[in-house]
């Protein structure tokens, strides 16, 4: 018996951190779509198999953003206690009386000890839809009959069976058609052994051919190296004589310049002699010039700053006398602004309540004043603004009325269609039935088939009505309550409003309690003589500055006055430097540097001849040593081009032009002739080895014809015949295996049916029946001891049937009773009614089963489970909880 404990979940799908403790009873994990109830279900079978059985892929399940997940799983096997610790890396363990590592290895475990995936799969873990898919259709209900009894894999053996014997025979077609080649193979193969020996010869006759040109190439190849040879000497002598030619004329070039210069060179030391001369007896008056000329600039210099001394502080004593004259008026003006201050602030006492009263109050004013004016721009009276809350909380009161009313006639709805198809399923059923009613039992003639099927029409009719009018009213309803919504759309508008109203009349009520216009009147008088007040003491901190400053401003003036004395003296002192010089006046020594300055300004230029001088003798000298040079480099270049020319006449002898070209033309064309012959050589070489390669696959298929022979002779006489019959003992062992597969369902399934219904049914068959040439898969109740169809059955005992089915189909593959039962969202295609009966069901039948597991949205589920575990996500992740059970 196994008895989950407890799960810990960690980085796996939207499950950040989870932890789920199971108990036994059932298990309600509850939860809205996409909160991740379905994931705790993959992570038990993640646990217990690992990826491979439950068609998952590692991707696909680790958390985003993380690196990977982890599994803790720790659960009872018959009493002991055991963790299966699964990681996405591949470290996974089994803890409890032994120790199993490695993902392989604890699946192979739990296949041993638990049971195979296909099994737990298919007994212990329903999935969604199947309960719903046995109760739908015939169709449906055989295919997950056949899907868990795994009797369609049979089915599959014996269609593989028959699509090898299909291979076998094509294959046996193939060789046949082959063999019929044997003679056209013969032929091509005897074509093909001329054609090799051909080639062949061929090959032999140009490699001689090859050889000899090879030969006489070599020897013209020896006798143009030694041209070259000569061609290569004789061209770099040329090279070399030209170099001569041009380093001849270069040299003979320079000497002529050279030459040039020193002819000018003479020229410019006979000017700059004379220069030199001149310069030196003008030296004097320059020297006196300088002398003047510094006398002259500082007195100009001391004279002009001694000037805009006295300039400034005349301007100095202008703004000081002004200043003293301000201060004696300003000392007047004081006491008569003190006077005024005493009598101001003594009126100022008067008013200063009334100012911080008004200050206290002005916000609120201030926001009664804004809220009047909203309410005026939108044309709203407070008494406008009560009517629509007053509207607007009947609106709310009819929503909630409408909605009720919506519901019970979906409801109703739901239960008439039901209820139709019901009627239309069981008047075709009585079409084609016979024997005994389906219905009620009784025998079946036409007449009761009429009346019955009358009676069904007539109540369907009635049914449709009943929809109509159904689908009218909640037509009108939703009308009036589209109406509603748009009402209450603007609802947080309306409280809003509302709200204002309210703070209004507060505002008022509080305010009335002052006289808020004489507040105002003498708050504003007390706003004037504070401004004024303010201004008087500004002046008569001024004027107390003023009257301060009149002592310090008459000593300024003593002082300023005395230092213009000093100015004056210090201009005389600089008039007595100009007559020690013998000059009468500062003019007198003006035209006195004036007319030295042209002196000084002809020495100026001259004065840097001498150097000049020096510099061009030594560049004389210079030219006259480079030109001696020249003429010594030009004869031995001479020279030298002599010897070179000696060599090319040698050379010229024995190398002939007329010969070198004719040689290497004949060179190049015997070396185009070889390279033809083989380029000629290779591809005959190729053609004769791709026709022996023709010649051996020849041979290889003539000598696969006997085996071939073999092998059609073995497909015919043994292989075929023998799969064909194996075929058709398997589909006799296939049919023996469902029947007996549907029978032992059938046992089981008749055993829990019984028991939901409180023996009401003694059992169930399964009937293979052939219905508009198709075979389908039947299910019929036994009713007091006579089989009807399921369509005889109310909605919950449809609910009973189908959980009976599939309970008995997992009994069938465990082979007694359920350990462990999980159920993923068994409701998800059921109507509200037949919700409400698999609730019931599943009250008073799966409390037999130790541990039960329910994934499901359905609130309903709640008041069947022991244990309710509520999933939901927030920010994308999933968080878990525990609700007490109802």
């Amino acid at each position: 018996m196994i008895l989950l404990k407890e799960l810990q979940i960690k980085n796996f799908r939207s499950h950040s951190d989870s932890k789920i403790e199971f108990d036994t009873g059932i298990n309600l994990i509850a939860g809205r779509n996409g909160a991740g109830k379905s994931s705790i279900l993959e992570a038990i079978l993640v646990s217990f198999y690992g990826l491979k059985p439950a068609g998952l892929r590692k991707n696909d399940l680790v958390r985003v953003n993380s690196s990977g997940y982890s599994l803790n799983l720790t659960f009872y096997l018959n009493g002991e206690k055991l963790t299966i610790s699964r990681k996405s890396n591949g470290e996974s363990i089994l803890t409890g009386k032994e120790i199993v590592e490695g993902d392989s290895n604890i699946t192979e475990w739990v296949e041993k000890h638990i049971c195979p995936a296909h099994v737990f799969t298919g007994a212990i873990y329903v999935r969604q839809g199947e309960i719903d898919s046995i109760i739908r259709d015939d169709e449906s209900r055989e295919r997950i009959i056949k899907q868990i009894t795994r009797i369609e894999d049979y089915e599959s053996v014996w269609k593989n069976l028959g699509t090898v014997i299909r291979m076998l025979e094509r294959e046996k077609e193939r060789l046949k058609e082959f063999l019929k080649q044997e003679e056209e193979i013969k032929r091509r193969k005897k074509e093909k052994e001329e054609e090799v020996a051909k080639a062949k010869n061929e090959i032999e006759r140009i490699e001689d051919l090859e050889k000899k040109l090879s030969g006489e190439l070599e020897g013209l190849k020896i006798r143009l190296k030694e041209l070259e040879d000569y061609k290569t000497r004789l061209e770099l002598l040329k090279k070399q004589e030209n170099s001569h030619l041009q380093e001849i004329r270069g040299l003979e070039e320079r000497l002529k310049g050279l030459e040039k210069q020193l002819e000018e060179a003479n020229r410019r030391i006979a000017d700059l002699e004379k220069m030199a001369q001149e310069a030196e007896e003008l030296r004097p008056r320059a020297e006196r010039f300088l002398t003047l000329e510094k006398l002259l600039t500082g007195i100009n210099r001391a004279i002009k700053e001694l000037e805009r001394e006295e300039k400034e502080l005349t301007e100095k004593l202008a703004g000081i006398n002004a200043q003293i004259k301000k201060g004696e008026e300003d000392s007047s003006k004081l006491e008569e602004v003190g006077r005024r201050i005493e009598e101001l602030e003594k009126e100022l006492v008067n008013f200063e309540s009334s100012y911080k009263l008004l200050e206290t109050l002005r916000t609120k004013i201030e926001r009664l004043q804004s809220l009047k004016a909203r309410l005026d721009e939108k044309s709203l009276a407070p008494e406008k603004v009560e009517k629509l809350y007053s509207l607007l909380s009947k609106a709310r009161e009819e929503e909630k009325e409408i909605a009720e009313k919506l519901k019970k006639l979906a409801a109703k709805k739901s239960s008439l269609k039901t209820r139709g198809e019901q009627l239309k399923k069981a008047v075709e059923e009585l079409k084609s039935a016979k024997g005994s009613c389906p219905v009620c039992g009784r025998e079946l003639d036409d007449d009761h088939r009429r009346k019955i099927m009358m009676e069904y029409k007539e109540e369907v009719r009635k049914i449709v009505e009943e929809l109509a009018k159904a689908e009218e009213v909640e037509k009108t309803l939703k009308e009036k309550l589209e109406k509603i919504e748009k009402t209450l759309a603007k609802q947080e508008t309306v409280l809003k409003y509302r709200q204002m109203v309210e703070e209004i009349k507060g505002l008022e009520e509080e305010l009335s309690a002052h006289d808020i216009e004489k507040l105002t009147r003498e708050s504003e008088e007390y706003k004037r003589i504070k401004e004024e007040l303010d201004g008087l003491r500004g002046q008569q901190k001024v004027l107390l500055s003023s009257a301060g400053k009149l002592d310090e401003l008459k000593n300024q003036r003593r002082e300023i006055e005395k230092l213009l004395k000093e100015m004056e003296s210090k201009k005389q002192d600089i008039y007595r430097k100009v007559r020690e010089e013998d000059f009468e006046d500062l003019e007198e020594l003006e035209k006195e540097v004036q007319r030295l300055r042209e002196y000084h300004n002809r020495w100026l230029e001259l004065k840097d001849s001498k150097k000049r001088l020096e510099d061009e003798v030594k560049r004389r000298d210079r030219l006259e040593r480079e030109i001696a040079e020249a003429k010594m480099s030009l004869d031995k270049a001479n020279e030298e081009l002599k010897a070179v020319r000696a060599q090319i006449d040698d050379l010229l002898e024995v190398y002939s032009e007329d010969e070198h070209r004719r040689l290497n033309d004949e060179y190049l064309k015997m070396s185009n002739e070889l390279s033809g012959l083989k380029s000629r050589l290779e591809i005959l070489k190729e053609s004769l080895q791709s026709a022996e390669k023709d010649l051996d696959f020849l041979k290889e298929q003539l000598g696969k014809m006997d085996e071939y022979r073999k092998r059609v002779e073995v497909f015919e006489r043994t292989a075929i015949p023998e799969l064909t019959r194996i075929r058709e003992k398997f589909r006799k062992y296939r049919n023996l295996i469902a029947e007996s597969s549907m029978r032992e369902v059938e046992r089981y399934a008749s055993e829990i049916f019984e028991e939901l219904t409180e023996e009401k049914y003694s059992g169930i068959r399964l009937k293979k029946v052939t219905e508009r040439g198709k075979e389908k898969l039947k299910v019929f109740v036994v009713y007091q001891g006579e089989e009807r169809e399921i369509g005889f059955l109310s909605g919950g005992e449809i609910i009973a049937l189908g959980l009976a089915f599939r309970l008995a189909l997992s009994m069938f593959m465990i082979r007694g009773r359920i350990p462990l039962l999980i159920l993923d969202e068994p409701t998800p295609f059921l109507d509200e009614e037949r919700r409400r009966k698999l609730v019931d069901v599943t009250t008073n039948y799966l409390r037999k089963i130790p541990q039960v597991i329910i994934v499901s949205h359905d609130e309903e589920l709640k008041d069947a489970a022991d244990r309710v575990i509520f999933v939901d996500s927030q920010g994308g992740v999933s968080r878990v909880r525990y609700v007490e059970a109802q």
